[in-house]
C-alpha cells in the first residue's frame, strides 16, 4: 500500500526531457513508482490538467531564520522544498550545531548549508585587512575541514563584503582545497558586479583551477550606472564564462528574475577600507575620515543608479524611513545623499533594495546555458515591513513570465533550472528528479495559472497556481489552506 498516489499528471521530471503523462507512487518518503501505478494508496491526489515536477531547490538563500519560522511559508508556498543557506561568505558556526538546531525546529522544508569563509575569517582574524599568518591559515583550514565533516555542502565567499574583501587569491585557494577534497562546491559573491566584473570572474576561475573545485557565481549581475553600462555587457560576460568552460573551468551561476538587488547599505555605499579592524563607526564619526571617504561613497551611490534608486528596508532605528529612498531621506533631513547614507549606516545600517539592474541583462543571464534559478532570499519571519518580492515569488515568476507569457524558456527547461541542475551542482544526492528511489519532494501546479503576486509595493503576497507541495513524502501544504505541516523537512548533511 502506497502512502500517496498522484494520478494522471503531466510529469516534468527535472531532466529537461519532454513531459509525459504518468502516475507517481510514494512510500516511506521516496518515489517508488512512475508510470501506470496501481490505485492502492492511503492518499490520492488527482493530477488531471496539472503538472507534477520536482520540488524547487533554492541554492542561494539566507534562510537561517528558519529557526524562527520553521514553517517557511513564503518559500514553501512557491514550491521550494530545499534551500541552501550560508551564502555570501556568512554562515553560523559550527555548521553541525546549526544543522542540529534545524532538525530540532521540525521545519517544513529541507535545509542545507555552505560554510562561510567570511565567518571563519572573522573568527580567526577579526576584520584585519592583511594576509593570514601561517598559523591563522592553518586554523581557518581546520575550521573548513570541520564544517565539511559536519555536513556542509561547500564553501561560500563574500568578496564584496568585509572581511572577505580583504582576502587574496592564495588564501581563497587554500581554504577551498579541503572542500574540493570532500566533493563540495565553491559559491562566491564575486568581488565586483560593476566595472571589474571580468576580473572578478577570472579570479573565480583561478580559484577553481588551482583548488580543483567546482565554482558557482552567486546572483550573477551587472550593476547599471545610468548612461554608462552598454547593452552588450551581459553578452560579453556570458562569452567569458563559455570561454572559461571551454578551457576546463567547472563554472556555473545562479540568479533571480528581478531587476533589483537587496543587501545592507554599508556593503554598497562604503569602500571596504572604512570597516578595517572593526573601526567603521569610529571612522564615520570622524569628520576628516568622512571627507576622505565621501568621493568613494558618492561614486558607489552613482554606480548603483543614484540615491533615488535605493529603497530603505528593514531599518529598526527609524521605521518611518522604510519604503522611502535615500534621496527621500536626504530631502527630509536636509543633507546630501552621501552624508545621509553615511548617517544611516552609523545609525543602524539598513538593508536596502537597489534598483540597479537592466531587465534585458537579467533575462539574458537567466536564459543562458549555464544559469540556474535562485532567490537570494530567506525565510520571512512575519508578513510586515519592506522586503524584496523575491522572497515570495521567484520560482512562480519564472513559470509565469519566462515560460507562459514570453516563451523565453520551455517549461521543461525552467523546471530543470529549478530542480535537477541545482541538485546536481550542489551535490544534493537523491533529490531534484521525479524518478524511483529519489526523495519525494514534489510540486503539483497548474501551468495555466501559476504566477507570482508579490511586487515591490506589496511584497507579502503568496503566488497562485501551486496546488500542493510534498516534502520527503508528506504533504506540507495544499492550496485552499493556510495550514503548514511541520516536520516534513530535515537538515541535509553532505
Amino acid at each position: 500500500m502506497l502512502d500517496i498516489l498522484i494520478a494522471g499528471a503531466r510529469l516534468v521530471d527535472g531532466t529537461g526531457n519532454p513531459w509525459y503523462r504518468a502516475d507517481v507512487g510514494i512510500l516511506d518518503g521516496r518515489i517508488v513508482q512512475c508510470g501506470v501505478v496501481p490505485d492502492r494508496a492511503h492518499q490520492h491526489l488527482d493530477g488531471t490538467g496539472m503538472v507534477l515536477c520536482p520540488g524547487f531547490i533554492d541554492v542561494h538563500t539566507h534562510a537561517d531564520r528558519l529557526l524562527e519560522r520553521p514553517q517557511a511559508d513564503n518559500m514553501l508556498r512557491q514550491g521550494i522544498t530545499t534551500v541552501v543557506s550560508g551564502n555570501c561568505g556568512s554562515s553560523p558556526l559550527p555548521v553541525g550545531d546549526m544543522l542540529d538546531k534545524v532538525d530540532a525546529a521540525r521545519p517544513s522544508i529541507n535545509y542545507a548549508t555552505l560554510v562561510g569563509h567570511g565567518s571563519i575569517r572573522q573568527r580567526i582574524m577579526g576584520q584585519a585587512d592583511r594576509q593570514p599568518t601561517d598559523r591563522e591559515m592553518t586554523d581557518m583550514c581546520r575550521l573548513v575541514e570541520q564544517a565539511m565533516e559536519e555536513g556542509a555542502v561547500g564553501i561560500s565567499t563574500g568578496l564584496f563584503y568585509v572581511p572577505g574583501a580583504y582576502a587574496v587569491v592564495d588564501e581563497l585557494v587554500e581554504v577551498s582545497r579541503p572542500v574540493a577534497a570532500a566533493g563540495g562546491v565553491y559559491a562566491t559573491h564575486a568581488r565586483s558586479a560593476g566595472g571589474k566584473i571580468p576580473e572578478a570572474i577570472e579570479e573565480t576561475a583561478e580559484i577553481s583551477r588551482r583548488a580543483g573545485i567546482a565554482a558557482e557565481i552567486s546572483h550573477l549581475k551587472v550593476l547599471h550606472r545610468q548612461g554608462r553600462t552598454t547593452a552588450d555587457r551581459a553578452a560579453e560576460i556570458l562569452g567569458q564564462i563559455e570561454r572559461l568552460r571551454d578551457e576546463g573551468i567547472d563554472l556555473t551561476y545562479d540568479l533571480h528574475p528581478y531587476p533589483a538587488t537587496n543587501t545592507s547599505l554599508s556593503a554598497v555605499a562604503l569602500p571596504p577600507w572604512v570597516s578595517r579592524d572593526g573601526k567603521r563607526d569610529e571612522r564615520l564619526r570622524d569628520p576628516a575620515e568622512r571627507d576622505r571617504m565621501r568621493p568613494e561613497v558618492e561614486g558607489n551611490i552613482a554606480w548603483i543608479g543614484g540615491p533615488d534608486r535605493i529603497t530603505i528596508a528593514g531599518f529598526a532605528a527609524d521605521a518611518s524611513l522604510e519604503g522611502k529612498t535615500v534621496a527621500d531621506a536626504a530631502r527630509l533631513r536636509g543633507t546630501d545623499p552621501a552624508d545621509t547614507a553615511m548617517d544611516l549606516v552609523l545609525e543602524g545600517n539598513p538593508r536596502c533594495i537597489f534598483h540597479a539592474l537592466r531587465e534585458e541583462d537579467v533575462r539574458l543571464f537567466l536564459t543562458g546555458v549555464f544559469g540556474m534559478v535562485a532567490s537570494d532570499g530567506g525565510v520571512v519571519p512575519s508578513p510586515t515591513g519592506v522586503v524584496h518580492p523575491r522572497n515570495y515569488g521567484t520560482f512562480p515568476r519564472i513559470l509565469r513570465e519566462y515560460v507562459r507569457e514570453n516563451r523565453w524558456m520551455t517549461l521543461e527547461d525552467a523546471i530543470r533550472r529549478m530542480s535537477w541542475f541545482p541538485a546536481s551542482r550542489f551535490r544534493l544526492a537523491g533529490r531534484g528528479l521525479v524518478a524511483p528511489n529519489y526523495a519525494a519532494d514534489l510540486v503539483l501546479l497548474d501551468p495555466d495559472s501559476v504566477a507570482d503576486q508579490a511586487t515591490f509595493d506589496a511584497p507579502h503576497a503568496f503566488p497562485t497556481g501551486i496546488a500542493c507541495v510534498i516534502v520527503n513524502g508528506r504533504i506540507a501544504w495544499q492550496a485552499g489552506s493556510d495550514d503548514i505541516t511541520r516536520g516534513c523537512g530535515m537538515a541535509i548533511r553532505k
